[in-house]
């Protein structure tokens, strides 16, 4: 594979990879926002799993700014750590989400 087509597999992983980052993001202003409404024990809980998520998304944040730096030849093992935090915090949200509709 030539590095002209890495390259543009990383410009497109990006894109696609900062797009479900806003997605999750959407998700985390709508548990925000649940939060705010809320009161006492439950807006104790949705507090604590917002800043969870927080850390989680930050993980993401991270490897994202890792994957732009990295090399044509290091951003494919990124990927691999990249693909787990994202998974990881889309679980979470999900989680939440079922966890506060109840």
């Amino acid at each position: 594979m030539d590095n002209n087509s890495d390259n543009n597999s990383k410009k497109s992983y990006l894109a696609k990879l900062s797009g479900k980052l806003n997605d999750l993001d959407k998700k985390l202003d709508e548990l925000k926002a649940k939060a705010a409404s809320s009161a006492g024990t439950a807006k104790a809980g949705y507090e604590k799993t917002i800043d969870e998520l927080r850390g989680k998304r930050k993980e993401v944040e991270v490897y994202l700014e890792k994957l732009k730096a990295a090399s044509e030849e290091g951003w494919k093992e990124l990927k691999k750590g990249t693909k787990k935090a994202l998974g990881s915090m889309s679980k979470s949200i999900d989680n939440a989400i079922k966890k506060f509709k109840k």
